[in-house]
């Protein structure tokens, strides 16, 4: 089982992550900040700290996906994700799996 430091790591690394994603896809639209935040629905301050790693709650991050025009691609997401997961969780079960001392009785 991953310590509970390495789980926040890894949660703020994802954060960050979708914070940078999102606010790629709001400058490849050429929107502002403010725009998109009145055009989706959600507060300003909300798509600021999404955008600097904070995170979000869920239904925020869906709407800023649909005003974005890109609902369509949170499979393509969750998919890269969980191939990170399973590539995080491949290195750590290798570790775990190392060859152990035997112990004389």
């Amino acid at each position: 089982m991953q310590s509970v430091n390495t789980r926040k790591m890894r949660e703020q690394r994802l954060l960050c992550r979708l914070g940078k994603q999102v606010r790629h896809l709001r400058l490849a639209h050429n929107i502002s900040q403010k725009d998109l935040a009145s055009g989706s629905g959600v507060g300003l301050s909300t798509l600021k700290r999404l955008e600097n790693g904070q995170g979000c709650n869920l239904a925020a991050l869906v709407q800023l996906l649909v005003a974005l025009n890109c609902d369509d691609k949170v499979d393509v997401l969750f998919a890269q994700l969980a191939e990170d997961v399973a590539g995080s969780r491949a290195a750590i079960r290798s570790r775990a799996s190392s060859p152990r001392k035997a112990v004389d009785p």
